[in-house]
C-alpha cells in the first residue's frame, strides 16, 4: 500500500491531437512517441475537478494538487462524463523503491516516472532542454514520454537541484505514475 496514493484524469496526448500533437513531437525532437503522459497541466490537463463542495471530500489535502483525489471511483465516474479523451491515473510523490514494487492494484500498468515542478506547471522530462547536461529526450519511453525507471527519475530531480537552483521554488518532486488498465 503507497500511504500518498492519489487518483486523476488527465487529457491524452498523442497523435489523434492533429497538428498540436505533430508540432509538439517537432518540438521536442521526437517524432517517434506513440503519446504523452504527465503530469504537466500545460500538456495533458487534467479532466476531473472538484465541482460542488460535496466533492471536496475526495480532493487530496496537499498544496496543488486540486485535480488529485483520494478516491478511485470518483475519477472514474467523473472522467466518463467528460468529452474529452482521458487517462486514468494512479500517483505516487517520491514514492521508496519498495512503495513501486509493492503497487498492487491489478487494473493499473506502471506508465513510468515524471519529474515535476510542484504547482505542476512543468515537466522537467518534457522541457529537458531547457536543462542542459541532467537528461537527454531519448530516455524518455516512447509509449509515454516518462522516464521508465524510479532510480532515474530521482537522478534527474536531484541533478535539477544541484545545476539550477532556485531559491524562489519549490523543488521538484518525482512521480510514479501508473495508468489505468481495466475494462471500463
Amino acid at each position: 500500500m503507497i500511504p500518498n496514493l492519489a487518483y486523476t484524469a488527465i487529457e491524452r496526448f498523442d497523435h489523434d491531437n492533429g497538428e498540436r500533437w505533430s508540432g509538439y513531437v517537432r518540438w521536442l525532437g521526437r517524432s517517434d512517441l506513440l503519446g504523452v503522459i504527465s503530469l504537466d497541466a500545460g500538456i495533458c490537463p487534467p479532466v476531473v475537478h472538484a465541482e460542488s463542495g460535496d466533492d471536496w471530500q475526495f480532493v487530496v489535502q496537499q498544496e496543488f494538487m486540486l485535480d488529485f483525489f483520494t478516491d478511485l471511483d470518483f475519477v472514474r465516474r467523473r472522467a466518463a462524463k467528460s468529452s474529452r479523451r482521458y487517462h486514468v491515473l494512479a500517483v505516487a510523490r517520491n514514492p521508496t523503491a519498495e512503495e513501486v514494487a509493492g503497487f498492487a492494484d491489478a487494473r493499473f500498468q506502471l506508465a513510468g516516472f515524471d519529474v515535476v515542478d510542484a504547482q505542476f506547471t512543468k515537466s522537467a522530462l518534457l522541457n529537458g532542454s531547457r536543462f542542459p547536461g541532467v537528461l537527454s529526450i531519448s530516455e524518455l519511453s516512447r509509449e509515454s514520454a516518462l522516464v521508465p525507471a524510479r532510480e532515474r527519475a530521482f537522478a534527474i530531480r536531484d541533478a535539477l537541484e544541484r545545476r539550477h537552483p532556485d531559491p524562489r521554488r519549490v523543488p521538484w518532486q518525482a512521480w510514479g505514475i501508473w495508468r489505468y488498465a481495466a475494462a471500463a
